[in-house]
């Protein structure tokens, strides 16, 4: 018998050759809920989504994980979800987390699985990347993605081991000329010298999801695959259900590929995000030092904090604070609950010319107050915290210019 070569296996899970030609990467596809269900519910008015980041642990990670995209595959039923999982295959394998989830209030929630390396979380917005910031930031080069993920264990062996931090820089390099069209973070180092000091990926992930399922809207429904199913569904069809409709899963199939494809659906995340059109604001406002502090007098503890310990007689620093309101809850040890709002970093940029320091804090209202403190992720302060790094970072960056 063929001795099993992990090292070899691992490498053949990366792109080479004709896959890596910008026709063809990036790309991600997806596969039809029809290999877990037979019948999905689907709202006709789904609601917009929260995330939750669900802890794992080494034990049950496969079983976890598994539960979770189980889940994740009923996207169509939206805050209806809980009702038909509880019939899942899954559900009775591991019960622990299936009472958990059957404890969530009836929300339009993703469970994310809470891995080491968390691609398995960021895998969408990983696979948006071209592959010149890709190599860029010395990411790998996955080939044939599929979302939700299945927690292969050779995607932990591929990543590097800071694959959160290297793909937050990577994403934001690729993001701001979609933001602010004609520029990059590249280009402001020679005309205007902004400085990313903090970005956060979990701002995204929600619109990235929008935009996965508007995407996947566009597949066909699977056909019955024998007379009951078909004589089922004909009777569904004939019932009224109230909020949902009972139909078969939709198919599976590649939700872009190559980088053109994938620029478009960039643009459409980053219209998702900025309806309101508050990043670009907050942008223009950065480029032209226009920016007024705006943000909520909950954080004015933290931001006379920021500043008492950034503040140096020869070292004049001026710090703001902005809020961008309504955007969508991620809910993890990176959040923080107050008074019905999720909090979290967003963003933060220094203009190292102006010596000015522009802090974004981001809130979403949320179904799910309780989830912090199920999950373990209560009383950590991670905003203070992101403070902090931010303040740092800054401070040595100032030390040296």
């Amino acid at each position: 018998m063929e001795q099993f070569d992990e090292q070899e296996f691992i490498q053949s899970h990366l792109a080479t050759g004709e896959e890596l030609a910008p026709e063809r990467f990036p790309q991600l596809s997806t596969l039809s809920s029809a290999f877990f269900y037979d019948f999905v519910p689907v709202a006709k008015e789904p609601e917009l989504p929260e995330i939750v980041f669900v802890p794992t642990s080494e034990s049950t990670r496969l079983e976890t994980i598994g539960t979770m995209a189980s889940w994740n595959f009923l996207w169509e039923a939206a805050q209806y979800r809980k009702e038909a999982f509880e019939n899942a295959r899954r559900a009775d394998e591991t019960p622990e987390l299936a009472r958990w989830i059957n404890a969530l209030p009836n929300t339009n929630a993703y469970l994310i699985p809470e891995t080491p390396s968390k691609y398995d979380a960021y895998a969408p917005l990983f696979h948006l990347l071209p592959k010149k910031v890709v190599d860029r930031f010395g990411l790998p080069s996955v080939k044939r993605p599929l979302w939700p993920g299945h927690a292969a264990w050779w995607n932990e062996k591929l990543m590097p081991s800071d694959f959160e931090h290297r793909l937050s820089e990577a994403f934001a390099a690729h993001i701001w000329s979609h933001v602010d069209s004609g520029s990059s973070l590249q280009a402001f180092s020679a005309t205007e010298p902004l400085k990313l000091l903090s970005h956060s990926l979990d701002f995204w992930l929600p619109y990235v999801l929008m935009v996965l399922e508007d995407l996947m809207r566009d597949f066909e429904r699977c056909e019955p695959d024998n007379a009951r199913q078909k004589m089922l569904l004909a009777k569904a069809r004939k019932e009224d259900f109230g909020e949902v409709a009972i139909d078969r899963p939709r198919r599976g199939g590649t939700l872009w590929i190559g980088e053109e494809e994938a620029g478009d659906v960039t643009d459409l995340v980053v219209e998702a995000a900025d309806r309101q059109g508050q990043l670009r604001q907050l942008i223009d406002a950065v480029r032209s030092n226009r920016v007024a502090d705006d943000f909520s007098p909950i954080w004015s503890y933290a931001r006379e904090d920021f500043e008492r310990k950034l503040y140096s007689k020869r070292s004049k620093v001026r710090v703001s604070f902005v809020e961008l309101t309504d955007t969508l809850p991620v809910h993890s040890a990176r959040s923080e609950y107050t008074d019905g709002l999720l909090w979290q970093d967003f963003t933060s940029l220094l203009d190292a010319k102006e010596r000015h320091i522009v802090v974004a804090l981001r809130s979403g209202t949320t179904k799910l107050a309780d989830i912090a403190a199920t999950l373990g992720y209560a009383n950590h302060s991670p905003v203070s915290k992101a403070l902090d790094r931010i303040r740092r970072k800054a401070s040595a960056f100032l030390s040296l210019n």
